[in-house]
């Protein structure tokens, strides 16, 4: 039941901004205060991130993660700009854990993943 109250709110949220009221600090004061008033305030993170995802679906976009072992090359940052377009939202993670290779992350479901990491563990 609590997921559906962070919805709920994160729809709310969600239709502000697509509204184009987001920038309005009386309005995100005041949702801030609804969170805190309804005891929501833990649930704060996941109502942002549900309502970022709403917005970037109603207008098209996506959330793109690149995850390298290292710190992405100037050659290969252009190489990744293939996969964006306008609007959209990318975030580069260096996790040494992949050993070397690409993790490319769409909407938080994983779509290509070509690490070092993930053909060790085909292997073994």
């Amino acid at each position: 039941m609590v997921k559906n109250k962070a919805k709920i709110y994160a729809k709310a949220l969600a239709e502000v901004i697509l509204a184009g009221n987001a920038e309005d600090k009386k309005v995100t004061d005041n949702f801030v205060k609804l969170l805190v008033k309804n005891g929501q305030e833990k649930k704060a993170k996941e109502i942002l991130n549900l309502a970022e995802d709403m917005v970037l679906q109603k207008q098209g976009n996506k959330k793109i993660v690149f995850e390298t072992a290292r710190k992405a090359t100037a050659s290969q940052k252009k190489e990744l700009d293939n996969f964006i377009k306008k609007g959209d939202i990318t975030i580069e993670k260096i996790n040494p854990e992949l050993i070397a290779g690409i993790k490319i992350i769409i909407n938080g479901s994983k779509q290509f993943d070509a690490s070092l990491q993930s053909k060790l563990q085909k292997i073994f």
